[in-house]
């Protein structure tokens, strides 16, 4: 439900309504949004590991989900409010809010499932997650016809909240030690042993076998996922002459393959392990790649924009839950908060360097595009290299133990 709650945001602030409410209604340059995006991913990508330390010193990352939930709901509800200074800095607190929560809403998983069924719950919940944005498009959608995006943002923050109440209710931390007391954590010796953890970790990775290798696979396969992500409805315009409505029912098509992908690839995971799924994944975009760059058939972009859509949904499901079975539960938080850390910089490598690959290639017209596309292979190829690097122990990958 969470996952589910979560994509109300994802969708209509940040990938629809709220952009075009600033560029189309208030004519600010896309620039503004662009920076205020980046400074609030900044900010997450900073405050995470971080964060996600402090939930792991003291085992409390529930008061960190509800309120970093809360923070992004109501700044939602108060987006289109006031001029436009004061609507980018509230979209700042919201984006920063839900991207955040994020880090410990996937620590928690641990308290919900053993570790050899962390496919099958992630899966289902990135199955709610695609489902939720299928359900925002069409819940908003007439809202907006109606009265224009500022009425989007009021509705969102409401069924933000009431499809993340469950979670934020009634999944509880497993034996916290004592209450947070944040103001102890900026003493001197506080300070010192939260970086002292993280340079651990992230420095240290070979205490825990195989964790450097899946940061580095997932750094070098998301450059290459989230520049589909960002440019998919592009390339299907330039290449396939898709016009806005075309490229809208494409995107759905492809999130119903998504809720597919992942359900199955959650029960694929548990059964055969999560790096033999996630090396299946690659190999799957990888393909999608190939033949998206040669396709010349309207129909069998469609076929290519179904397979993306499991992909997609497979991707995060099997990331996530092989993360889980390399670290011990106790470092979870911190973990995450890595790992978020390596996908935000993903988005932004992978994006810039799609950008620099069309304008390389510009001369070349619509073989421009299929050529950036092709590049994507590379990404695709040196993250399978690493994630084979990754050690095996049997089915589930083990629950791998750090070395003393």
């Amino acid at each position: 439900m969470y996952d589910l709650a979560n994509q109300f945001f994802a969708l209509n602030v940040i990938s629809l309504y709220f952009v075009r409410w600033l560029t189309l209604e208030k004519q600010a340059p896309e620039i503004f949004y662009s920076i205020s995006f980046g400074i609030s991913t900044i900010f997450v990508a900073a405050s995470a590991p971080i964060l996600g330390t402090i939930s792991d010193l003291t085992s409390r990352r529930r008061p960190f989900l509800v309120f970093l939930t809360l923070l992004s709901i109501v700044f939602t509800m108060l987006l289109g409010m006031g001029n436009l200074l004061l609507a980018l800095i509230f979209f700042i607190i919201a984006n920063y809010g839900c991207q955040a929560a994020v880090v410990f809403y996937n620590a928690m998983m641990v308290n919900i499932a053993p570790k050899d069924k962390v496919g099958l719950i992630s899966g289902l919940g990135k199955m709610f997650g695609y489902s939720g944005a299928i359900i925002a498009l069409y819940l908003i959608k007439p809202v907006v016809i109606r009265s224009g995006y500022q009425a989007a943002f009021l509705p969102t923050g409401i069924l933000f909240l009431l499809f993340s109440l469950p979670c934020m209710l009634f999944i509880k931390d497993r034996k916290p030690q004592g209450k947070i007391e944040l103001l102890s954590f900026l003493k001197k010796e506080k300070i010192q042993q939260i970086f002292m953890t993280l340079k651990e970790t992230a420095f240290g990775a070979h205490r825990f076998p195989g964790l450097l290798d899946f940061l580095k696979a997932s750094f070098f396969g998301l450059c290459a996922v989230n520049a589909v992500i960002l440019f998919m409805s592009v390339y299907a315009s330039k290449v396939f002459g898709m016009n806005e409505s075309e490229v809208i029912n494409l995107i759905t098509f492809s999130t119903f393959f998504a809720i597919f992908g992942s359900i199955f690839s959650g029960f694929i995971s548990d059964y055969l392990g999560a790096k033999c799924c996630l090396a299946i994944v690659f190999i799957l975009w990888g393909l999608c790649f190939l033949t998206g760059a040669f396709a010349g058939s309207f129909f069998l972009y469609w076929v290519i924009g179904a397979v993306v859509g499991v992909a997609l949904g497979a991707t995060w499901v099997v990331s996530r839950a092989l993360a889980i079975r390399l670290v011990p539960e106790e470092r979870m938080g911190e973990i995450f908060g890595l790992f978020n850390l390596v996908g935000y910089l993903a988005a932004i490598v992978g994006g810039f360097v799609w950008g620099l690959t069309v304008l390389f290639f510009s001369s070349f017209g619509e073989w421009g595009y299929r050529m950036t596309l092709l590049c994507q292979i590379p990404f695709m190829a040196l993250g399978f290299i690493f994630l084979m690097r990754i050690p095996s122990k049997g089915k589930g990958d083990g629950s791998l133990l750090p070395n003393p």
